[in-house]
């Protein structure tokens, strides 16, 4: 074991190589520093027909350590590149990876639906145990925020700021299944927002950095949301006691809506974009 916290000097190694933002270096970093069973990773959703395009978190591990791997996306299917095309929900998830034999406790998940992904990230860590994992969150809210996207198929991201769940809606549900949130990308420095969890019993319990260690990866990010969908965000604290939909989104505070919809200028200014473009003009 380490006689220094490495795990505060993860963000030090941040570095690109392959991945579309500085994910690279913080996976390899913790791959130097953790027990890993099985050299195996899994990525999904994985969006292209191949390496070059997605700029993936996984093609470092693949191409370079050599593991084993599965890809999934909603849209894209490659067997050569052992790349599936899955629409992936809570429900499946677990029997996706029963299909492709993926391991009990693989190396490494990556996770990036821009919307379900803390219920689908909660179903496969009943069943599964991956030395760590990530996940992207939305970095529109700030830390205190415990915003959780619907379990609801039908909802998608728009390209506004209601896309997936925020930091602390994701720490919440990882701790739940013993996993410690050790770094999360600021999108200003590391041009990405993934959260990255390793399995405690993995690491010294007094390297677990607090949740506000990453109150800077609070960055608005996205356009405005003009549509009323705020509304069906989830207060996820309220959810883990309640179970109940509709009381969970009754507790939403009126503040954590306002870091999606933004100030009257700003819906001012989506929505006459949004009309430029409805009639053809540039912008």
């Amino acid at each position: 074991m380490d006689q220094q916290n490495w795990v505060s000097m993860i963000s030090e190694h941040e570095a690109r190589y392959s991945s579309q933002g500085m994910q690279d270096g913080v996976i390899d970093f913790i791959c130097d520093h953790i027990e890993i069973s099985n050299k195996y990773c899994i990525e999904f959703g994985y969006d292209s027909t191949n390496w070059d395009d997605c700029l993936p978190n996984t093609k470092y591990l693949v191409h370079e350590r050599k593991w084993d791997y599965l890809l999934m996306d909603g849209n894209c299917h490659n067997p050569d590149i052992n790349l599936y095309q899955h629409f992936i929900t809570s429900e499946n998830i677990c029997e996706l990876f029963q299909q492709y034999d993926v391991p009990i406790e693989p190396g490494y998940i990556s996770i990036d639906l821009d919307s379900t992904d803390i219920w689908v990230t909660d179903a496969l860590l009943k069943n599964y145990r991956p030395s760590f994992f990530s996940v992207e969150f939305n970095p529109n809210f700030p830390i205190d925020a415990a915003m959780a996207f619907p379990n609801d198929t039908n909802e998608s991201w728009h390209m506004d700021r209601v896309m997936g769940s925020s930091l602390k809606a994701l720490s919440m549900m990882a701790q739940n299944h013993g996993y410690a949130l050790v770094y999360a990308g600021c999108y200003s420095t590391a041009r990405h927002h993934d959260a990255f969890f390793i399995r405690e019993d993995l690491i010294e319990p007094s390297y677990i950095p607090s949740l506000q260690t990453f109150s800077d990866t609070h960055v608005p990010l996205h356009a405005v949301c003009v549509s009323g969908r705020e509304n069906i965000y989830l207060d996820y604290g309220v959810w883990l006691e309640h179970k109940d939909l509709q009381k969970s989104r009754g507790a939403v505070p009126k503040q954590w809506k306002k870091y999606i919809t933004g100030s009257f200028f700003q819906r001012l200014r989506r929505k006459q974009k949004m009309l430029m473009h409805k009639l053809g003009f540039a912008q």
